[in-house]
């Protein structure tokens, strides 16, 4: 019977609790599996930025490249462009080797910015438009990154400063990077499986971006389509600030198999506990059946007593069993019940012994210095602070007075009334206001310290804690702040700040020169185009430099925007000093390169004039034939025309030549104009066919066929090629005269470039000449400044051109002048 009672319970017991036990279990399984949902998806999202700070240190690497540092130094940077040079799978000479990569993820475009965010230089694998405009514009103003949506689709945008001097155009190069699957794969490496995907989500109109696995979680898709196939979490990019939306980084786990894994789980526990429950279920009835056999020869006992010892037949009731089974049990309880109050005691003690030592190191751990003194001011104790502060042991200072002790002489007195003020009146029960004194340290080195009493009210006195604060720290940061304070004022430079409003809230001394200009006064709005600057600053949030130039000062300003203080710093520069440099340098090279011309103009008279004097000489002698004509009254009157005809001709020839040297020795501004490289060769070796026949040189010519469209300095370019022939003729004098031949061809490189080639048969230039070829006054004449080639080669910088020499000893040199060519340019009649 006891075993059949035994399994009713236990079967009852099993019916209530299996379905309370498993609703348990799913509510725990359920939410371990959200912080382990939770915890993949930080992991993730880590993995992530992780992959995006990677990307901001290769772009900075990328810039402190030599190649790219030494070409922006270059003068082929600073020359302006209409614009912008395009690589397209092919890397440009400032950058490494390798192409830029992290990974399978390369940059979209690689995008060379000046200081105005125009792009001057960009290399891209796919001739695809892209808003590079709306890209630059959102440059935060210095080294950072950008994740942003553009045409709809994510990218990740990059910048980062060129490093160079200081007198040079700012150079800042910018990555764009797609954020696509290859992207977000990447990102997190090997960590991902098959069952997880991670995608970017913009989280105003909760839509997928993009996404590791297109295939299941694709570009546009709404979450809510995604939410009955897959456990969502969602979560903001908190160590990158950079976003300029609300995107959030998702990860998608198969809902399906989360429900696989969980039933798995509930299956496995729920047999368990069957089993567990069966085991319980037999050890309850081998227990209760044993139990009840126990009582019942307890009981059996207790009934044969009561017989023997009362004289009954029967046993006594069951009520009365049980009270001699509670008289038996009363002597343990109540050894019980003493053995627990002592544990409690003991307990009691402990707790209290660790409350104190726990006080006691809280106190020692405290940053200020505590001391309880008595009313009259002696030491009754004291913190470790206090020890480590002033140097005094605890003994050292127990039984001491703390005013007499510790304080300055002149402080003492205003320590002591603080404590009479307490002792006379006894409602005074808080503590009191900070007081600062000076303290001395045990070396009798002098301190600030902030003091504050505190009365303890015990039942037959009163004590105080006494509060010591070292504030030395805090008044070197206060004296700090004081002169911080003044460093705008002092500032030699301007410095301002405009509210929103354009109104000028604060100029130092050193503004005056723009106040002037703007004719204002502190505490005064700025003209309307000022205003409009300050606001456009402020909603963009980056810093913008502006030149501004006054009646005799040029100022740089730059404006660095405080978005949550609304309102903008200006930083002046005069910088009229370096503008004026600039100029002059502008002016001395431009002179220089006019002496060189008139110089080898100079050297060239004799050729100049023989050829001057052609036309002169034709004209002479067909005006001499028509007067002798006209005076003995013979030929027609065509005749004569004609003759007049060619007289005509000769003498716009001579004008030709005379306007050439005019434009070659004139000293003009610099013009860029389009012409015929073709053209442009001709007519220079006209300049030389003199000096070249004198010299016993055969000039020969190899030009490109069509025309070679170039927008150069005409008159500078000529100087160039002029300069290269004539050494090329100067060197082959040492070349027997049957072999001086002089080559001019021309010819296009590719898209963007073309050529001006010049090989002599000359004796050719020593290795130890080469290296100092275009050095400025080195010379292998005697004759010679040494500034024609140095010359010739900042010209052609200045074009974006570049001059490249290869030489033979014994067989002759080849100089190639490389310019650049627009394929959009059109010559006229071509």
């Amino acid at each position: 019977m006891s075993v059949l009672v035994g399994l009713l319970c236990g079967l009852i017991v099993w019916l209530v609790l299996d379905p309370l036990q498993s609703r348990a279990l799913g509510e725990i399984f359920q939410k371990e599996l959200q912080q382990q949902l939770e915890q993949r998806a930080r992991d993730s999202r880590h993995r992530f930025q992780q992959y995006l700070g990677q990307w901001r240190l290769t772009a900075t690497g990328l810039a402190q490249n030599w190649r790219l540092v030494e070409y922006v130094k270059s003068p082929a940077w600073a020359q302006d462009r209409e614009k912008p040079k395009t690589y397209l799978n092919r890397l440009p000479d400032w950058m490494a080797p390798a192409p830029v990569s992290l990974g399978a993820v390369t940059p979209s475009q690689i995008v060379l910015l000046d200081q105005d965010l125009e792009p001057r230089e960009i290399f891209h694998r796919q001739d695809l438009p892209f808003p590079l405009e709306r890209a630059a514009s959102r440059y935060p103003g210095g080294d950072g990154a950008l994740l942003t949506t553009l045409w709809k689709a994510p990218f990740l945008l990059v910048w980062a400063g060129v490093a160079q001097p200081v007198e040079s155009k700012a150079a800042i190069l910018m990555l764009i990077i797609p954020l696509d699957t290859i992207f977000l794969l990447d990102s997190q490496q090997a960590v991902a499986d098959d069952e997880t995907v991670v995608a970017l989500l913009e989280g105003d109109q909760q839509r997928i971006l993009a996404s590791s696995d297109q295939t299941k979680v694709t570009a546009n898709m709404l979450l809510e389509q995604l939410r009955s196939r897959y456990l969502i979490t969602s979560q903001s990019i908190t160590d990158f600030a950079d976003w300029d939306q609300n995107v959030q980084f998702s990860t998608f786990v198969s809902r399906k198999r989360v429900e696989a894994t969980a039933e798995r789980i509930l299956s496995t526990e729920r047999r368990e506990r069957f089993l567990g429950a069966l085991a319980f279920v037999g050890v309850f009835s081998l227990l209760f059946f044993l139990v009840s056999m126990r009582l019942h020869r307890l009981l059996n006992r207790i009934a044969s007593f009561g017989r023997r010892a009362l004289g009954i037949n029967q046993p006594v009731s069951e009520k009365g069993n049980q009270l001699l089974l509670l008289e038996a049990w009363i002597p343990d309880f109540f050894a019980l019940v003493s053995e627990a109050v002592e544990q409690a005691r003991l307990r009691h003690e402990l707790q209290i012994r660790e409350s104190e030592a726990l006080k006691s190191a809280l106190l020692d751990s405290s940053l200020d210095s505590i001391v309880t003194v008595d009313c009259s001011g002696m030491v009754v104790e004291t913190n470790g602070t206090a020890e480590r502060t002033f140097g005094y042991t605890r003994e050292q200072m127990l039984g001491e007075s703390l005013g007499v002790k510790l304080f300055h002489p002149d402080d003492r007195q205003q320590f002591g009334k603080l404590l009479q003020r307490y002792n006379q009146s006894a409602e005074l029960v808080a503590a009191s206001a900070p007081l600062q004194l000076r303290a001395f340290d045990a070396q009798g080195d002098e301190m600030p310290v902030e003091t504050v009493v505190m009365p303890i009210l015990l039942e037959h006195t009163t004590l105080f804690t006494v509060y010591i604060r070292d504030i030395s720290a805090r008044r070197r940061a206060e004296r700090e702040i004081e002169s911080l304070a003044t460093f705008a004022s002092d500032n030699p430079s301007p410095v301002l700040r405009v509210n929103r409003r354009g109104v000028i809230t604060y100029a130092n001394a050193a503004s005056a020169p723009l106040l002037a200009y703007w004719s204002l006064e502190p505490q005064q709005t700025l003209p309307l185009y000022w205003r409009n600057l300050v606001l456009e600053t402020l909603e963009e949030g980056g810093v913008r430099e502006i030149e501004l130039s006054g009646d005799e000062q040029i100022f740089s300003l730059l404006l660095a925007p405080f978005s949550e203080q609304e309102y903008v710093h200006i930083y002046g520069r005069d910088i009229t000093q370096v503008r004026n440099a600039e100029q002059q340098s502008r002016q001395h090279q431009s002179e220089l390169v006019h002496v060189c011309r008139v110089s080898t103009m100079g050297e060239m008279a004799t050729g100049l004039a023989h050829e001057l004097n052609q036309p002169l000489a034709a004209i002479v002698n067909f005006a001499s034939g028509c007067v002798r004509r006209l005076q003995a009254g013979i030929g027609g009157e065509a005749e004569l025309v004609d003759a007049m005809a060619q007289i005509t001709v000769q003498a716009e020839r001579a004008g030709e030549i005379i306007k050439r040297l005019r434009s070659l020795v004139g000293k003009n501004a610099s013009e860029q104009t389009l012409v015929n490289l073709n053209d442009l060769v001709i007519e220079v070796a006209s300049f030389i066919e003199y000096d070249a026949a004198k010299k016993g040189v055969d000039v020969r010519l190899a030009l490109e066929q069509g025309g070679l469209p170039v927008r150069v300095d005409l008159v500078q370019i000529e100087q160039v090629l002029l300069n290269l022939m004539r050494n090329a003729m100067d060197a082959m004098q040492q070349t027997e005269a049957d072999q001086r031949i002089l080559v001019l061809s021309t010819s296009r490189l590719n898209v963007r470039e073309v050529a001006v080639m010049i090989s002599d048969t000359g004796p050719g230039i020593p290795p130890e000449v080469m290296e100092k070829l275009f050095d400025p006054f080195f010379s292998t004449k005697q004759s010679g400044m040494g500034m024609g080639l140095a010359i010739s080669y900042r010209i052609i910088e200045d074009h974006n051109g570049s001059i490249r020499v290869t030489s033979e000893k014994g067989k002759g040199t080849l100089f190639s002048v490389q310019l650049p060519s627009n394929p959009d340019l059109k010559l006229p009649g071509l």
